[in-house]
């Protein structure tokens, strides 16, 4: 049953948390200026309106897990610093003689709750700001951030031992002779008998593989969904956890690859974060816009101008934007400023290239990545003074990569908007050096993504309490 908040504030807790608390700390600002009773009403589907125990207010819940993240504590950690915090339970409402919750609570809570339900509050706390005025609502800047699994990085060669001996285990709980049957599946193989490692993992593979067949009758289910997840792994087709299945290999630097996931944020100019989306890390950027944009349109939320970078470079997309008269801001792969440094001149009214020596490109064949390879005259390149420096030892003419849509998308103002890009980057360091964010919480892609949306409402509500205009006059109701 749903558990209501007593506002009421008794003369003993008044005087302790306005003697005790300083005015002007940041949680004080949050509770004066950021109204979470919204918590109740989106929650309150969740419990039954007249059967069973009252359950703790669910805007204290949340106030709690607000608190985890804020100072980068565990479950137990937030509810042993409830016991003895005054600032704490000033924050959550939790007077000195009433209960504080549990750490199983909060679990309960979180999964109850879903990640769905944490995109509402989210978008509640949107809403907040813009109803403040607190949202300027020109400029939508976007990017992607590596958030790390929260499990250890093994190879093939130990993924395909683990998962055996965790079969194996789950069988025995089942089964118990079959699983001592079974037994020598989870012994590994000795590496002195192979000549190399990839000898060794084929017949590691082949020995999970046997296992798999001999299994394939049971129909346990935490068996059947560890026995399809082990033939994934001994497959290659993506899982590269038994902890954390939901993780997959990404890069956001070359030769830089990590396992886990890539937080997707919009914000504004002002820094505040107005959409979100978590997936695999082997998700692109760019696939994720579409979604990030619609999420911006459910709130109510128009931009004008959109600055990313040149990750989002897509003509497609490019597009699509100015249909929706959202002026992109996005530079491009291949730019002006890499043929001006070649030398080069393309004049894009009568699509003709002319090189640094003056002679112009003869013709042009389309690239796979869309633009053009222009191509000049051989007679020219061969005799040029300049081929020593411009072609390579084997090279007979010259070849030059042009993307026209360089040139038909490149707004002015694009420098001051790559200045202004650097907002969502702010946000991104702040949300890891503060709020741990950069690791994460916990494991399987929707409790990460609570776990990000989480970090962004509270970075939130304190741009929202800084800009808010205080009250003077501490009040604990």
């Amino acid at each position: 049953m749903l558990g209501r908040q007593d506002r009421q504030v008794n003369f003993f807790d008044s005087e302790i948390f306005s003697r005790m608390i300083p005015e002007d700390h940041p949680l004080v600002l949050i509770r004066r200026n950021v109204d979470f009773s919204f918590v109740e009403e989106e929650t309150r589907e969740l419990y039954h309106p007249d059967t069973g125990r009252p359950s703790f207010p669910p805007e204290v819940l949340f106030r709690v897990l607000f608190l985890e993240t804020w100072a980068n504590l565990s479950d137990v950690q937030v509810c042993r610093e409830l016991r003895y915090n005054v600032l704490y339970r000033y924050f959550c409402g939790i007077g000195w003689d009433d209960a504080v919750p549990d750490d199983t609570t909060l679990v309960v809570f979180r999964r109850r709750l879903g990640e769905e339900k944490f995109r509402r509050l989210f978008a509640r706390v949107v809403e907040q700001a813009r109803d403040k005025g607190l949202l300027r609502g020109k400029w939508a800047i976007v990017d992607g951030t590596k958030v790390v699994a929260h499990a250890a990085v093994k190879n093939n060669l130990a993924l395909a031992r683990e998962g055996r001996k965790k079969l194996l285990a789950v069988l025995a709980r089942h089964d118990a002779g079959l699983a001592k049957e079974l037994e020598a599946f989870g012994e590994p193989e000795k590496d002195s008998d192979y000549a190399d490692h990839h000898q060794l993992l084929q017949a590691e593979v082949l020995k999970g593989q046997e296992l798999l067949s001999r299994l394939e009758d049971r129909t346990e289910a935490d068996l059947v969904r560890l026995r399809e997840l082990y033939r994934q792994v001994v497959q290659s087709e993506g899982p590269a956890s038994f902890s954390d299945p939901d993780a997959r290999w990404g890069f956001k630097k070359k030769n830089e690859p990590f396992l886990g996931y890539k937080a997707h944020v919009v914000c504004e100019e002002t820094g505040i974060a107005t959409a979100v989306t978590v997936t695999p890390a082997n998700e692109t950027e760019l696939s994720q816009l579409p979604h990030l944009l619609d999420e911006l349109r459910e709130e109510g939320l128009r931009p004008h101008h959109l600055a990313a970078d040149k990750g989002y470079d897509d003509a497609r997309t490019r597009r699509e934007l100015q249909k929706e008269g959202i002026r992109a801001y996005i530079p491009c792969r291949h730019d002006l400023g890499r043929l001006e440094r070649m030398g080069f001149r393309y004049d894009p009214r009568r699509e003709v290239l002319t090189c640094p020596a003056g002679k112009k490109a003869i013709g042009r064949s389309p690239h796979q990545n869309g633009g053009f390879l222009y191509y000049f005259s051989e007679r020219d390149c061969l005799g040029c003074p300049m081929r020593s420096s411009c072609l390579g030892a084997r090279a007979t003419r010259k070849r030059v990569y042009v993307k026209p849509e360089v040139f038909e998308h490149r707004p002015r103002g694009l420098k001051r908007a790559m200045r202004l890009r650097k907002t969502v980057e702010r946000l991104f360091g702040e949300a890891k050096v503060w709020h741990r964010m950069g690791r994460a919480r916990y494991r399987g892609l929707g409790r990460v993504a609570i776990g990000v949306i989480m970090t962004l409402i509270v970075m939130n509500a304190k741009k929202m309490a800084l800009r808010s205009r205080p009250a003077t006059v501490l009040c604990p109701g």
